[in-house]
């Protein structure tokens, strides 16, 4: 089993240290570590083992805050799976059905690690990890796997795509969409093709292209794919109607999301694996975004507040999700509600700070600028 790390682990551990009093050899002698080892992970270069961890918390009075900081990723490879991976790589014309079943293992773990602690630590791995798939695609023979390997490879496009888009690297997401589309369609895989393009309209919307984010929305619905992606999609040309100012429009697309988005509840089993995040609680949230845009304050509040206290904690710490708490934030700055605002940004630049995301705390910055107003 791997081991999730909090990435404020070494931050956390410094400073308890130094309120301790303790200088790196006395924590050592203490914790029946080195000195060096403990400088490695106070850096972040080296994660603590379990015994260790236990150790540290320990010596320092933590009360088991630094223990739990380092948790069992359920999502973790084992050694067969590992060493299959190793192998297709360097022998890429004898893939089979349990190295692809591996790559999708791996793909699942990357995209829920990613929830815990956030897009700036998993963006490079995650394009490093392209680069070797799409060696393997271009050496795999065109057999009975193909077309399954070139769909988890797709896949593993399109959060790459995401990633980097995310972080701010629009033309390396761009790229990695298109990718992603190519491979999509090699696959014969409707629901990826309409969520990339769908993805693309995130995109634009990131770029300020509301009218690309409008129809990009739209050329995903016209695709057949599932419901749940076809709420996605139709949410997000709500959400484009809504920074036009077209209220109708806004208000009638997202009743027809709101509906996908229940005929795909009754049916998880069908949605792609992908979608694994957007339950009426994702939906919520956007729905408040949109009524933001059309700056119903009060509406907007009561969404995105009643969406972000249904999340679990690991989700609720994401950069992602920070992002919409920094949109509540805003809200409640343009009802008004400065004090409220100020709570709520204070969640959204703890996220910030402990992921590393420096998109949002952008965005933190602005906030807390216009409550200072």
């Amino acid at each position: 089993m791997s081991r999730i790390v909090d990435p404020r682990l070494p931050a956390t551990l410094r400073a308890l240290r130094e309120q301790a009093g303790f200088s790196l050899r006395d924590l050592a002698k203490r914790a029946y570590s080195s000195r060096s080892h403990l400088h490695d992970i106070e850096q972040g270069r080296k994660s603590p083992p379990p015994d260790l961890i236990v150790r540290l918390d320990e010596a320092l009075g933590a009360g088991g805050h630094l223990a739990g900081m380092v948790r069992d990723d359920p999502a973790g490879l084992s050694g067969d799976e590992r060493q299959r991976l190793r192998v297709a790589i360097t022998r890429p014309r004898r893939i089979d059905a349990g190295t692809i079943d591996s790559l999708a293992a791996v793909l699942a773990h990357q995209r829920r690690l990613e929830d815990v602690v956030g897009s700036a630590a998993v963006v490079k791995p995650v394009l490093a990890q392209l680069s070797a798939i799409e060696q393997l695609v271009n050496g795999a023979r065109h057999d009975k796997h193909w077309s399954r390997l070139v769909d988890v490879a797709g896949q593993w496009a399109q959060l790459g795509g995401w990633l980097a888009a995310t972080t701010g690297d629009h033309a390396t997401g761009r790229s990695w969409y298109v990718r992603a589309m190519e491979w999509a369609t090699e696959a014969g895989n409707p629901h990826l093709t309409a969520t990339v393009l769908s993805m693309r309209g995130h995109l634009a919307w990131v770029r300020g292209e509301t009218a690309a984010m409008v129809e990009l929305s739209r050329a995903a619905v016209w695709q057949p794919a599932s419901p749940g992606v076809h709420a996605l999609a139709t949410q997000q040309e709500a959400r484009g109607l809504a920074i036009m100012g077209d209220a109708e429009g806004t208000d009638r697309q997202l009743d027809r999301a709101e509906e996908l988005a229940l005929r795909a509840a009754d049916a998880r089993e069908r949605e792609p694996d992908w979608l694994y995040f957007y339950d009426p609680t994702f939906f919520s949230m956007q729905r408040g975004l949109a009524q933001q845009y059309l700056r119903r304050f009060d509406r907007a509040a009561d969404l995105l507040t009643d969406g972000l206290d249904q999340l679990s904690g690991d989700v609720r710490r994401s950069d992602w999700i920070g992002w919409y708490v920094c949109q509540l934030a805003s809200t409640h700055v343009a009802a008004g509600d400065r004090d409220v605002a100020a709570s709520w940004i204070a969640e959204a630049r703890d996220i910030a700070d402990s992921t590393g995301a420096k998109r949002l705390a952008g965005e933190v910055a602005q906030v807390e600028r216009e409550i200072d107003c």
